[in-house]
């Protein structure tokens, strides 16, 4: 098989439970055939990954290769990159450990790029679970624009092996650096596109405290200041100097220019429907 029809499978593991065997599995009932795939374990335990049992469930799913790296010490972004470097794969395919995924998925995302618009990045609509288990909204149509406020990719994207070559990766250090980097690929030029329909679920993401949110959110800012108003650069800078003003806003957003107005104004976090606060209407979005 040419290297460039494989795709290789970025998976962050941390540990060796029912999380990544459905996962693992999952990935080996895509129709376009487990040969076509690499997976790459970016493992904070891995030699939980390396015993006779876990060798002979790679061997029986039949990937054309199953790579386990040691990533201890390491911040995700910087696993990722290091589970990315090698290999001759044409694609690269973000998964998150615990994922399920429809069978099609991927050579959905294959199709999808060789269409008209040749996206350089495909990504899925799915579910991620909640502690109080309460329902979801789906979210509008993806615009590139919207990155500008909140990460609107969903976790399990198909990426083209050049387009991450060319932007470096992701930021090593930036606690949302998946969010950065589609935002980097969209101001230069690359295309990002949504597959209708729910074709993964996924773990439930990991909220940060509003004080790290905030400070995510403001070095997000700060490392791409061309992209954003320059009160929310202002916004931003004050943010990281710890100025009283500048609060985190809201939990995954990004305060728009009007928004960091009434921050400066003492008005506070503005109230919306489906926002954080809104409590009567509170929903978590996948």
């Amino acid at each position: 098989m040419v290297a460039t029809n494989r795709i290789r499978v970025l998976v962050r593991s941390r540990g060796t439970g029912t999380d990544i065997f459905r996962t693992l599995v999952t990935l080996a009932c895509q129709d376009i055939g487990p040969k076509r795939l690499e997976v790459v374990l970016a493992a904070t335990s891995p030699d939980l990954h390396t015993g006779p049992e876990a060798k002979l469930l790679h061997s029986a799913l039949g990937f054309s290769a199953v790579d386990v790296l040691d990533t201890r010490g390491l911040t995700p972004a910087q696993a990722l990159n290091v589970a990315a470097e090698d290999g001759h794969a044409g694609h690269l395919a973000l998964v998150p450990e615990g994922a399920r995924l429809h069978p099609q998925l991927l050579s959905r995302c294959l199709s999808t790029m060789r269409g008209q618009m040749s996206p350089q990045v495909v990504f899925c609509e799915h579910t991620a679970g909640t502690e109080d288990m309460r329902p979801f909204l789906r979210r509008p149509s993806f615009r590139p624009e919207q990155l500008l406020r909140r990460n609107a990719v969903g976790p399990v994207a198909l990426i083209q092996r050049t387009a991450w070559d060319i932007l470096n990766g992701l930021h090593p250090n930036l606690e949302y650096s998946l969010w950065d980097f589609w935002l980097r690929l969209a101001l230069a030029g690359g295309r990002l596109s949504q597959l209708p329909g729910l074709l993964a679920s996924t773990p439930r993401l990991n909220r940060l405290t509003p004080e790290q949110d905030g400070r995510a959110k403001a070095m997000l800012v700060v490392h791409t200041p061309g992209a954003f108003e320059p009160d929310v650069c202002r916004w931003a800078m004050a943010l990281l100097r710890g100025d009283a003003w500048a609060g985190p806003f809201e939990p995954g957003v990004i305060p728009s220019s009007r928004d960091v107005s009434a921050l400066f104004a003492g008005m506070g976090m503005p109230l919306r429907p489906g926002s954080f606060s809104w409590e009567s209407r509170q929903r978590w979005s996948a």
